[in-house]
């Protein structure tokens, strides 16, 4: 009996600690990647003074409403002229799945019985937290730019699949719904040729007066070019995110940030108001207890995410993809 005490007090120090360092695991996860930041927090903040995340406490799937035509009924009128009162469609939904994450930070008793004390088992937690807390940022970050259909479609809806003039998206087809296309302009080709002008072309098609694109991300190799083609022009470094340590230009007064796992030769133009990161409340890198098998002489807890990207207007967003040189 006293070794299941010893146990069970064991695991309960394990649970309290990594509970405690659940804030600043979701941050370090969050704001090392310019996109998981952008659609986060605070590189969000700095840049427009809010976040797209957004922290849901239930439902089947996630819900956006959709509008898609203009309200007919509005017009002028001269004194007792009757009133259009035609009911009015132009609505419907887009229905996104939750998507699930899980990883798992695991102590052997050997590792327990070589790191005796308080301190040492904390440090040895710590740094088996770390390593759970990077494979999840890299594993999100690279799923955010999929098409959604990794690991049998369990895997984010990602920006190839959001940010697209194709395919079906929350159950809405644009090819019969022109209104679910977004902005897309494929092959772009030298961007020393033709870079500037398609960004160009790009942001205008997406800018309804000051409703237009807040962020464009790009990989690495592309915002070379970019920089190398802005060489002759005055370039504008947005004070705010290089705070946050992302380098980062500028283009329309809009921040340009490279993205180590952006597709390469893709540049993307995305409208906060329009886009969504949802997580469940109850899975936001929720850290579960210990527990230590009868079998086993090992110690396991669990970290879950639930959420999904999601967008209610896709028209707002844009992409310009096969830009080489």
């Amino acid at each position: 009996m006293p070794g299941i005490a010893e146990t069970r007090t064991y695991n309960a120090l394990l649970t309290t600690t990594l509970a405690n360092y659940q804030k600043k695991m979701v941050d370090n996860i969050f704001d090392v990647y310019p996109l998981l930041s952008w659609l986060n927090g605070k590189l969000g903040e700095a840049m427009r003074g809010a976040s797209v995340k957004k922290t849901l406490e239930g439902g089947e799937s996630i819900v956006e409403h959709v509008l898609y035509e203009k309200n007919s009924t509005v017009k002028s009128y001269s004194g007792a002229e009757t009133l259009d009162t035609t009911l009015q469609e132009g609505m419907t939904i887009a229905r996104y799945e939750w998507k699930q994450y899980a990883g798992t930070v695991g102590i052997t008793g050997r590792e327990r019985r070589a790191n005796m004390g308080e301190p040492a088992l904390i440090r040895l937690l710590e740094s088996k937290t770390k390593q759970t807390e990077m494979s999840m940022r890299d594993t999100l970050s690279i799923d955010a730019y999929g098409d959604g259909t990794g690991n049998g479609s369990k895997v984010l809806t990602g920006l190839q699949e959001i940010v697209s003039a194709t395919g079906v998206l929350a159950g809405i087809n644009p090819s019969t719904n022109a209104w679910w296309a977004a902005y897309s302009r494929l092959t772009a080709g030298s961007f020393a040729a033709n870079g500037i002008k398609y960004m160009g072309v790009a942001f205008d098609n997406l800018s309804f007066g000051n409703d237009k694109p807040d962020f464009i991300v790009t990989d690495m190799a592309t915002y070379g070019f970019y920089r190398d083609a802005a060489q002759p022009l005055e370039r504008l470094q947005i004070a705010k995110v290089a705070d946050l340590g992302f380098a980062n230009l500028a283009f329309m007064t809009v921040p340009i940030l490279f993205d180590r796992d952006c597709t390469a030769g893709y540049m993307y133009f995305l409208n906060s108001a329009y886009i969504n990161l949802n997580v469940h409340k109850d899975a936001d890198f929720k850290t579960g207890e210990f527990i230590t098998p009868e079998n086993q002489d090992v110690s396991t807890a669990k970290i879950l995410f639930q959420g999904n990207l999601s967008v209610c207007d896709r028209r707002k967003h844009g992409v310009i993809s096969g830009f080489t040189a």
